[in-house]
């Protein structure tokens, strides 16, 4: 069975995901809802990926129907005012890997529901055969990466019913 859950892993992992994920989802009211408080929070003190999706944002709203919620209003009237600019890199970008974990995050979802294995091994110990190891095999990257990468997933998608990993 391993050789066919690698392979699996390797074409499921080699997708475009995102793209087909975004495509297929339809985004809840509650989603829609935590998108729009994510980005309300992220105008307070952007960084220069929230800078940048909020100034889009704001363009792309107006553009469709004029009208900005109150939060962007201000937000963009400062950026034309320049009472506002797009701020200086801080540090490490912290989405770096953001694809990559997202890919991994949902590989092990699709291998571990088609397999029927459990998702990671909790004792560290890695000796049973889990999704993550197939991942990890079928990814090139270690089982410590696609641990992590999973459960920062996890974390962040939990109580999201269209974003959640399907049990």
């Amino acid at each position: 069975m391993t050789d066919e859950a690698v392979k699996f892993a390797k074409k499921f992992f080699s997708s475009n995901l995102l793209l087909n994920d975004i495509r297929a989802e339809t985004p809840s009211v509650t989603d829609l809802q935590k998108i729009g408080e994510s980005l309300e929070q992220a105008a307070v003190d952007p960084d220069t990926n929230d800078f940048d999706v909020l100034v889009t944002l704001a363009a792309d709203v107006l553009r469709e129907n004029g009208r900005l919620p109150h939060w962007l209003a201000k937000f963009a009237a400062d950026v034309l005012t320049e009472k506002r600019r797009r701020p200086t890199k801080r540090g490490a970008d912290k989405h770096k890997n953001w694809e990559r974990d997202y890919k991994l995050w949902r590989s092990v979802e699709e291998v571990s529901k088609y397999f029927s294995l459990p998702r990671y091994d909790n004792s560290g110990l890695y000796e049973k055969e889990t999704a993550a190891g197939i991942v990890s095999q079928a990814s090139g990257c270690s089982i410590d990466v696609v641990v992590t990468a999973y459960r920062k997933f996890k974390r962040q998608f939990s109580g999201s019913p269209n974003l959640a990993p399907k049990e």
